[in-house]
C-alpha cells in the first residue's frame, strides 16, 4: 500500500465546489474541490457524506447546483466545522475522502493496518476509504468438504479509515484447491461492529472474539445447494453484465474474462442458437440452464475477486456472490451430484 492519508478539519466557509460536466441525468457533478487553499479530487464519499452531515437528501440536486446548496449552507452556519481525510497516492492526484463531524472517533491508516497485521489480517486492501482484510474465525479454521471441495472457515473485515460507516464483519469460505476466497457481501452474512467511542479497541474485541457457527453451516449449505443446481440463462447474464462492465472500466488484469466466461457458461448463444440472450424474457431465461452449475459461477467469481481484479472490481464481485448465495437459485436443486470441478477457470 504506496498510500499516505491526512486527517485534518475546516469550516464550510473554507470549502468551495467547482462544477463539473453533468454525469448522470438531471445531476450535477463535481471537478474538484477548493479546501483551505488545496486543490483536491472529490471522491463519490465525500460529497454523500459531506451533504448527509447537513441532512441534504441527494435529490435536491436535481433543482439545485452544488454551489447554490452549499451557499445556502453558508449562510446559515458559515463557522460549522467538519473534519476530512486526504488520500495521498503516489503519481496520482490528492482525493478527498469522508466528511465528518469533528468530534467523531476514526480509525486512522497507519493504527488500524498495523492491529490489522498483528492480528495476522491477510490480504490487506485499500479501496476508496476503507482497509479490508481477511481472518481466521476464533474456533479455528474448521476445514470441511462441500462435494469433492474442500474449504476453511473465514471472515472478512471492512474497516473505514476515513470516519464514515462502521467496521463491517463478512462470512467468507476459502477454496483449498486454488485459494479462491468466497465473501457474503449480503446483510444475510454481515454483522456490524458497534465500536463506540474507541474505534479500534472495538475492532481488536472483534477480532480477539468473532465466530459465528450458524452462519458458516449456513454459507456450506448455499455452496452444497449451488454445486447441486444447474445456472439459470438469467443467473448467468446477471454475471456477465457485471463482467462486461468491469471490463470496460479496465478492473481486471486479464485480458481473457470475457472468453473464459463463455467458455465455462457453456456456450449459451451456441447451445440454444441465438444472437442475444437478452432477447428472450426474465421468465423464459430463469428456467432454461445453461451448461454449467451455480458452484461455477461462484467460483468463477471468487478467482477473478481474489486473483484478477483491482480492489473496487473485487468488491464488486464478491458483491454479487453474496446476492447470489442469499436468494434461492433459479434451477435449486436440479443437477445430479458431480465428482470433480474445475480448479482454475479463468487465465
Amino acid at each position: 500500500m504506496n498510500l499516505n492519508f491526512r486527517y485534518g478539519t475546516a469550516r464550510v466557509d473554507d470549502l468551495t465546489l467547482v462544477p463539473g460536466p453533468v454525469t448522470r441525468p438531471g445531476l450535477p457533478s463535481v471537478s474538484r474541490v477548493e479546501l483551505d487553499g488545496q486543490s483536491l479530487n472529490p471522491s463519490r464519499r465525500f460529497l454523500r457524506s459531506l451533504f448527509q452531515r447537513f441532512h441534504i437528501n441527494e435529490q435536491v440536486f436535481r433543482y439545485y447546483s452544488y454551489d447554490e446548496v452549499l451557499q445556502r449552507v453558508r449562510e446559515k452556519a458559515p463557522c460549522e466545522r467538519f473534519q476530512y481525510c486526504v488520500e495521498e497516492k503516489k503519481n496520482s492526484p490528492d482525493r478527498l475522502l469522508a466528511a465528518t463531524p469533528p468530534d467523531r472517533p476514526i480509525a486512522r491508516f497507519g493504527a488500524t493496518r498495523s492491529l490489522l497485521q498483528r492480528y495476522e489480517g491477510r490480504r490487506l486492501t485499500y479501496s476508496d476509504g476503507v482497509i479490508t482484510s481477511t481472518h481466521t474465525p476464533v474456533s479455528g479454521d474448521g476445514q470441511f468438504d462441500i462435494g469433492t471441495d474442500k474449504f476453511k472457515n473465514r471472515f472478512v473485515l471492512q474497516t473505514p479509515i476515513d470516519g464514515c460507516g462502521r467496521p463491517k464483519i463478512h462470512l467468507a469460505l476459502l477454496r483449498m484447491v486454488c485459494s479462491n476466497g468466497a465473501v457474503g457481501y449480503t446483510p444475510a452474512f454481515r454483522t456490524i461492529i458497534n465500536t463506540g467511542n474507541q474505534p479500534l479497541r472495538g475492532i481488536e474485541r472483534a477480532l480477539e472474539t468473532y465466530d459465528n457457527d450458524t452462519g458458516f453451516a449456513a454459507m456450506s449449505q448455499r455452496f452444497e445447494s449451488a454445486q447441486n443446481s444447474w445456472a439459470s440463462l438469467r443467473e448467468t447474464q446477471s454475471l456477465y453484465r457485471l463482467l462486461v462492465d468491469i471490463t470496460n472500466r479496465g478492473g481486471f488484469t486479464s485480458d481473457s474474462v470475457l472468453k473464459n466466461f463463455y467458455t465455462t457458461s457453456g456456450r449459451p448463444h451456441e447451445l440454444y442458437g441465438i444472437a442475444s440472450l437478452d432477447s428472450l424474457s426474465q421468465k423464459r431465461q430463469r428456467v432454461l440452464p445453461a451448461k454449467c452449475r451455480v458452484y461455477d459461477l461462484l467460483n468463477f467469481a471468487s478467482e477473478l475477486a481474489t486473483h484478477k481484479s483491482e480492489p473496487e472490481s473485487g468488491l464488486r464481485l464478491q458483491a454479487h456472490i453474496g446476492h447470489l448465495l442469499s436468494d434461492e437459485f433459479d434451477m435449486e436443486g436440479s443437477a445430479e451430484k458431480v465428482t470433480e470441478f474445475g480448479d482454475f477457470l479463468a487465465n
